[in-house]
């Protein structure tokens, strides 16, 4: 079959490119979300003959100082040549210094390595690659099967989470999704904030978070949990449900009532409510692997 690169900008085509990727990064709507945060957003697509996307790689492009230019590409299918030499032909005297990709894929899979790991650089269908030192994104992530019973899941947690969760149960701590209320945002943003005060790192500002939470919602896949005590919320996580997935997109925590383990408690009952919703895995995102360098940069 003839296989074509199309730039997809009509909106019309929104429902079937959603089809045809496989991550959150790289839908219709986070497209709008990078286009209102002010980027120009490259939507590529391997187009069938009888003109059906097969398909679809969200790009992102980035300014740099003397009119230079980066592309991001984040969380999709591994992007093919043609996909790759569309964008170089199309950029390449517009000051393109890279395209940066970080697919959604194993390093080896099934006996296949997709990136040579022993290699700093190499070439490929005559495109130059180097292994980046700086991620956009934790590099590993964990994934739970929601195929487990819950009996299962609990069994797979350390002894000690599994007492929290049932301390937290037994404090009174309580869980609830709200998704639909007015105040869900505030409550998670405050929440958020204050994580990012307590532990010092660069978060996204309010605004930003508005946008994501705003478009998400609105297509039906995002969620916000909180966990309270005695009416007072402690813990948020704001989920985003694709397809047959969870992802743990973010989350924010209090530093009162620490020892009601209300954030273990949340994370147990969002577990639950996504194999509820009959998916069949929980991707946790951002993770360490388990021998790691504690000065490694997503350490903590």
């Amino acid at each position: 079959m003839n296989i074509t690169v199309e730039l997809i900008k009509d909106e019309a085509k929104k429902k079937e490119w959603n089809k045809s990727v496989n991550h959150p990064l790289q839908t219709w709507e986070w497209g709008e979300i990078k286009e209102k945060s002010g980027n120009e957003v490259l939507k590529l697509a391997e187009v069938n003959e009888k003109g059906e996307i097969e398909k679809g790689y969200l790009f992102t492009v980035h300014s740099l100082p003397f009119g230079r230019l980066v592309i991001n590409y984040a969380r999709g299918f591994y992007p093919s040549p043609a996909i790759l030499k569309h964008i170089v032909e199309k950029f390449q005297r517009k000051k393109l210094v890279f395209i940066k990709l970080e697919p959604d894929c194993f390093i080896e899979e099934a006996g296949k390595f997709q990136i040579p790991l022993l290699l700093k650089k190499w070439r490929k269908d005559n495109l130059l690659f180097s292994l980046s030192t700086f991620t956009l994104f934790a590099p590993h992530t964990f994934f739970i099967d929601l195929d487990n019973s819950e009996a299962e899941l609990l069994a797979l947690c350390k002894s000690k989470t599994r007492y929290n969760i049932r301390l937290a149960q037994k404090k009174g701590v309580s869980v609830s999704e709200l998704t639909t209320e007015k105040a869900a945002f505030e409550t998670f943003y405050s929440l958020y904030e204050q994580t990012v005060s307590r532990q010092n790192y660069l978060g996204h500002d309010k605004a930003y978070h508005r946008r994501v939470w705003e478009t998400f919602s609105k297509a039906k896949m995002a969620q916000i949990y909180v966990a309270s005590f005695e009416k007072t919320p402690l813990s948020a996580y704001e989920i985003i449900s694709f397809k047959n997935r969870a992802y743990y997109l973010y989350g924010g925590s209090s530093v009162e009532y620490k020892e009601v383990m209300a954030s273990n408690l949340l994370m147990w009952e969002v577990i639950k409510a996504a194999q509820k919703k009959g998916l069949a895995e929980f991707d946790m995102w951002g993770a360490l692997t388990k021998y790691y360098n504690h000065r490694d940069a997503w350490a903590g």
